[in-house]
Order: C-alpha cells, then sequence, then structure tokens
C-alpha cells in the first residue's frame, strides 16, 4: 500500500439483505449496519460492530483494506458526532480547565476506540489534575502498552503527560514514561530535559546532571536547560573542580549566560 494513502478509521456502515416474516409474508429487506474501523499494520482493518447507541459489541473482525473499502462505506457525520466532536470538546474543556467535562467527552471516545492516543492522554493529564491518581495510573498503563502513542506526532502530549506525573510525585511512573518515549523516539532536549527534572526531585543529582548534559549536548541553545544548569550551579551540589561542573559552566559560557 502506498504510504501517502490516508488510514481508514472512523464509523462505518454497510447494508446487508435480511429475511422478514414467514410463509405468504415473507419479503427481503436492507438494514443498515454502523462499524468502527481503524487500520492497523499489515493492510489489515480491524472492526467493531456498533450497537443503535453506538457502543461496541461482539468481538472485532479483521478484514484486508481492500475488502472494507469495496463493502463498507464512511459515515462522516457519525464519525463526527461520536469521535471527532468529543475530542475537540475534551480538549477544549482541559485547556481551559474543565478536567472533570474533559474527562467525559474523551470517556465517549474510548468507548468506542479504546486505542485513541488523544483520548487516552488527556484523560490521564485531566485525571491527575482532579486528583484520582488510581484512575491516572489504569490509563498510564494503557498508554505504556501503545507504541503509537511514542510517535513524533504525539510529543507534545507525552510530554505533557509526564510533567502531569512528575508534578503529582509520581516519580517512578514518570521515570518509566519518559525511557519508554525515549526507546521509541529520536533524541529530543526536552524529555531529557524532563527526566533530569525527575531525577533532581527524586534527590539523584548525578542523575539529573547527567542527562541534563545530554539535553545540552543535543541542543546548545536550550533556554530551559541553560536556567536549569544555572540553578545547579549556584547551588553547590557540584563541588569545584567537577568535571560536570566545568561542562555546565562552558555549555552556560557558549550560551552567554554565565552564572
Amino acid at each position: 500500500m502506498d504510504s501517502l494513502c490516508p488510514k481508514i478509521y472512523g464509523i462505518f456502515s454497510r447494508e446487508v439483505e435480511i429475511t422478514v416474516g414467514t410463509g405468504t409474508t415473507k419479503r427481503k429487506s436492507l438494514s443498515k449496519t454502523y462499524w468502527f474501523a481503524r487500520e492497523i499494520p499489515g493492510n489489515k482493518v480491524e472492526l467493531k460492530s456498533l450497537d443503535a447507541d453506538f457502543v461496541p459489541r461482539g468481538a472485532s473482525i479483521l478484514l484486508e483494506r481492500g475488502e472494507v473499502l469495496d463493502q463498507y462505506l464512511p459515515e462522516p457525520q457519525s464519525t463526527f458526532k461520536h469521535l471527532s466532536r468529543p475530542l475537540m470538546q475534551g480538549d477544549c474543556s482541559r485547556e481551559q480547565g474543565n478536567h472533570a467535562g474533559a474527562a467525559k467527552e474523551y470517556e465517549k471516545v474510548l468507548v468506542i476506540d479504546e486505542e485513541n492516543i488523544r483520548a487516552n492522554f488527556g484523560l490521564g493529564i485531566s485525571y491527575l489534575a482532579m486528583e484520582r491518581p488510581e484512575k491516572a495510573l489504569y490509563v498510564f498503563r494503557e498508554i505504556l502498552r501503545l507504541d503509537e502513542a511514542f510517535r513524533e506526532e504525539h510529543k507534545h502530549l507525552f510530554n505533557e503527560f509526564g510533567i502531569s506525573l512528575r508534578r503529582k510525585g509520581l516519580y517512578a511512573e514518570t521515570l518509566e514514561f519518559y525511557f519508554k518515549a525515549q526507546e521509541m523516539t529520536s533524541m529530543d532536549e526536552n524529555l531529557q530535559f524532563n527526566i533530569a527534572r525527575a531525577f533532581f526531585e527524586m534527590g539523584d543529582a548525578e542523575k539529573a546532571v547527567g542527562h541534563l548534559l545530554k539535553a545540552l549536548d543535543i541542543n546548545s541553545y536550550f533556554e530551559e536547560g541553560h536556567m536549569f544548569a544555572k540553578f545547579l550551579l549556584n547551588s553547590g551540589l557540584l563541588p569545584e573542580g567537577d568535571m560536570r561542573r566545568g561542562q555546565l559552566e562552558f555549555s552556560l559560557k557558549v550560551s552567554g549566560m554565565e552564572s
């Protein structure tokens, strides 16, 4: 398949012929069924049957991409109503600080598409903001099993979620999350910086400095990294003569932000 082809995603319908009545009243009729479709690797599409309330029912089926295109029709209005609109409303509510409202919208999406990346991240962030860590950690475990969540296009979301975990003092989970992200993405200064912050707040200054130096090595003009470096140098945690102290001082000198 051409990699430029849009992936199949959303609510689709299919008309099936059914027989109603018996005897002389027996007749054939067309019945429309609704399905949630998501393309997965290997030119396959996973389909879930939806009931009258657009809730999945029964086991999923797997079809070839071509079969779905031939036999099923996209339902853009239903996709917008049950997936796109709740996602947009959830994001808007979360950005406005209405985390309870955001959670309700994200939950609507996850009823149909339990692997939706935006909805999972948004729900986890909102649960943490609502002081519901047990629910947030359940979402955290779900996200960890979704490799797609750590693709470059979701970088801002996994950074935000990791920061939310760290601010709640969930340091072990924060680091597990960031190290998974590190495995799945290219080297990123923000990711290394966030790992450094987590280690520092755990009281491990040595590892914090190590990851901060990685961040500054990736981007020597990384302003937040320089601010953190300046703080560490002024804190006295690194004694005179420490090689890493010299590395941080050199980085600040190059940036024009000497301590």
